[in-house]
């Protein structure tokens, strides 16, 4: 015979007697163990073996962390063998910006070297762009080439006004010529670049990496300039594939870069180019740089750099014996634009000597 209860084989009587038991050794157990009282299991062992929840989770998660440093190599030994590594690190880079405050010239070589490291960075990286969107060079990259090197005005504080810039709007080919100063020149180029404009440039360039790669990828057209018949025979080619491919050309008449404070004497392979194939030759000046870049005076500070773009200058009918008359018309009004533009006054002296090459 069964009975209810947690003992179903026991009489009520029992029951209530087994009951009894287990309260009292239940109440025994619960004693407050600050007495001293041994109970039914012994004494409490020490408390650090007894740890709290929270304190038992807290000292899971230390030992994984102990034991992943461990096999990362990043343990408490590692962190403190770095210490001072971080703090030889940070110390060498106060003092590097301490002499950045103090040393002009080490300021200038050190912002000339990160914009040199700029345009190989993103030489490379938009020679990868230029591959992938168009497959290999043609004048298309310099759409995106254009797009890349505007943003580095950003980081050296620069700033472009530009006159004229519906100038270039014109239909058909051209040649743009204009002055040529610095390795900012590119930036200066980049800002009011036209759409389908390719520039002559020497085939030194050709071989400076990245840099080299990226503007042959945009279709830039490279002469050897010690070599005269060679670069009178890309001149007559650059005038065929001007003519049919519908191309603005872009050329520097001074043939090098010049800070003197004036322009140098003009070459006459822009103006035969353009007689040739009797396209018009659009002038554009670009003020001095020396207000903000002067490598004689090591500065390279932010500034603002003020473009003019002339109206087109027609060829029609001129003849091989008109190019004189041409360059000298395009570097009178480009002399005295600059000079205006830079703020600076007409040197008079040497002028007949410069303009009668």
């Amino acid at each position: 015979m069964t009975y209810g209860g947690p003992f179903p084989f026991c009489s009520p009587g029992q029951q209530r007697s087994r009951a009894a038991a287990v309260g009292r050794v239940r109440a025994e157990r619960s004693r407050p163990w600050a007495e001293g009282r041994e109970g039914v299991c012994g004494r409490r062992p020490p408390l650090k073996s007894w740890p709290a929840p929270a304190r038992r989770g807290r000292a899971l998660r230390s030992s994984g962390a102990a034991a992943q440093g461990a096999r990362s190599g990043f343990g408490p030994r590692a962190s403190a063998a770095m210490g001072p590594l971080l703090l030889l690190l940070l110390l060498a880079l106060l003092a590097a910006l301490l002499l950045l405050a103090l040393s002009p010239r080490l300021r200038f070589r050190a912002k000339v070297g990160s914009y040199c490291a700029l345009c190989v960075v993103a030489s490379a990286l938009t020679s990868v762009a230029c591959l992938l969107w168009n497959g290999g060079r043609t004048v298309r990259n310099l759409t995106l080439i254009k797009n890349v090197v505007r943003t580095f005005k950003y980081f050296y504080g620069l700033r472009f006004e530009v006159k004229g810039l519906e100038h270039f709007e014109m239909e058909g080919p051209c040649v743009i010529i204009s002055n040529h100063q610095s390795i900012l020149d590119m930036m200066g180029l980049m800002e009011i670049l036209p759409e389908r404009c390719v520039q002559i440039a020497k085939r030194e360039l050709l071989y400076m990496g990245p840099v080299g790669l990226v503007i042959y990828l945009g279709g830039i057209i490279f002469i050897n300039r010690k070599r005269t018949g060679n670069a009178k025979s890309v001149m007559s080619g650059v005038g065929q594939a001007m003519t049919n491919e519908n191309l603005k050309i872009w050329i520097y008449p001074e043939g090098t870069r010049n800070m003197n404070g004036d322009l140098l004497p003009f070459k006459k392979g822009a103006f035969h180019l353009a007689i040739q194939t009797q396209v018009p030759i659009i002038p554009v000046v670009y003020s001095s740089f020396t207000s903000f870049y002067n490598p004689e005076k090591k500065t390279f500070t932010s500034g603002k750099i003020k473009v003019e773009i002339f109206p087109p200058i027609s060829t029609k009918g001129l003849t091989a014996e008109d190019v004189d008359d041409l360059s000298k018309q395009c570097y009178t009004t480009m002399r005295e634009t600059f000079f205006r533009l830079s703020g600076k006054t007409r040197e008079t002296n040497g002028e007949a000597s410069i303009l009668g090459q």
